[in-house]
């Protein structure tokens, strides 16, 4: 007898096999991680020990200071509060504790957002190139997920693309800003464009589109910016953030959702959401780091370093040969591979040791995706590295021979 597998989570296998799934499953990166001599660029992992300060907190917060310091805990007011404080200050608007959902990192944000919205069938759009997880957590709760390629290059927000994919099915939008992995910053006037076009296609389906905006990387933006957020332009937004991005610390999930205090009955999403988290495998943080998250508020990575590795790759680069433009925020470059194969091109670094993505699995094929969370030693190497598999270096050594 077959196992039967559910519908959402077959529909939801397939998709992550053909994105993140294929590239692990087809290249060498599992088999090479963490070898002797191998330089990680595919993700963003951290490769040095984080800030004594920060381990301090996390390290302060493992020690139980009460009876019920290990107990069911579903919000925790302080955090809360300390989440409210610094998005009332960043947005202008007047966020309170009760507008914030924690959770247990960005997957869980995103995911309960869409069962708090979605039936089955419902279409959820998304911006391609996109994070490689958006279309199994689509997928996963029963909607069908509706990629919208942008414009390669520029990578830009364009609220008209959106329009031509709404349909009366249409549920929700995912946006991405800071994008992973074009690193581009969406500006306040994309977002108020967005907002124009969601607004009516919501009066005439008669029913919100939301729209979930992916903050992940809101505070590690380059050369002055700031992140703008669509919140303070469409009522109907739930603001999704990790702070697994700001402090790296990938293995620690903790984030939250919140909602603007301009959406119309706020309660009513409150209520999903906390049923939601409740639902889907207790989706709430882990006490230590719930506790830990307002003095976690006050704590960042240093952008500085980031943006300087940022500019050293995107100078090598282009001497090597490779299409590129420096990334606005994020913890990413794309660079555009000489002879559109990017699956050839990984599989072509790998041989040297250096491990990238091949784009395509984000949506973006003829790329590759390049992480910053690199040593500066480890750049200097992958400076080599890059120069002596572009094909211009190959023809020049063959010449040579």
């Amino acid at each position: 007898m077959e196992h039967r597998i559910s519908r959402q989570m077959t529909d939801a296998t397939d998709a992550y096999g053909r994105r993140l799934g294929a590239y692990l499953e087809q290249s060498s990166y599992s088999r090479l991680r963490g070898g002797p001599g191998v330089i990680d660029l595919a993700f963003g992992d951290p490769h040095e020990f984080p800030a004594p300060a920060l381990v301090e907190v996390l390290q302060r917060h493992l020690s139980p200071q009460h009876t019920d310091w290990f107990a069911y805990t579903r919000d925790h007011p302080p955090a809360q509060e300390s989440v409210a404080a610094t998005l009332s200050r960043e947005l202008a608007l007047p966020f309170t504790a009760d507008d914030v959902a924690l959770t247990n990192g960005a997957f869980a944000g995103l995911t309960i957002c869409l069962r708090s919205v979605c039936d089955p069938g419902d279409e959820v759009i998304y911006l391609d190139p996109a994070w490689f997880y958006y279309e199994p957590i689509i997928a996963s709760v029963g909607a069908v997920p509706r990629p919208v390629a942008l414009t390669p290059g520029s990578w830009r927000l364009d609220a008209e693309l959106v329009a031509a994919a709404i349909t009366p099915r249409t549920s929700a939008v995912i946006v991405n800003s800071p994008n992973n992995p074009t690193g581009a910053v969406y500006t306040d006037e994309e977002f108020a464009a967005l907002a124009e076009v969601l607004r009516e296609a919501s009066a005439r389906n008669g029913r919100p589109i939301y729209l979930l905006s992916d903050e992940a990387y809101r505070r590690i933006v380059f050369d002055g910016r700031t992140c703008p957020s669509p919140a303070t332009h469409y009522p109907f937004t739930f603001l999704v953030h990790t702070y697994t991005k700001t402090l790296l610390l990938p293995g620690e999930r903790v984030g939250y959702v919140a909602i603007p205090p301009t959406v119309p009955d706020p309660a009513v999403l409150r209520r999903a959401l906390t049923v939601a988290r409740l639902t889907t495998g207790w989706a709430f943080p882990n006490n230590s780091l719930l506790f830990a998250l307002p003095e976690l508020e006050q704590h960042a990575l240093q952008v500085k370093p980031i943006e300087q590795r940022r500019d050293l790759l995107v100078d090598a680069l282009r001497e090597a040969g490779y299409e590129v433009q420096p990334s606005e925020g994020t913890f990413y470059l794309l660079a555009r591979v000489p002879d559109a194969d990017d699956w050839a091109h990984a599989a072509l670094l790998e041989e040297r040791g250096l491990l990238v993505l091949p784009a395509s699995v984000m949506g973006a094929p003829g790329y590759l995706r390049l992480s910053l969370t690199v040593t500066d030693d480890m750049l200097e190497e992958t400076v080599g590295r890059l120069r002596s598999a572009h094909p211009s270096d190959r023809e020049h050594a063959s010449v040579q021979r």
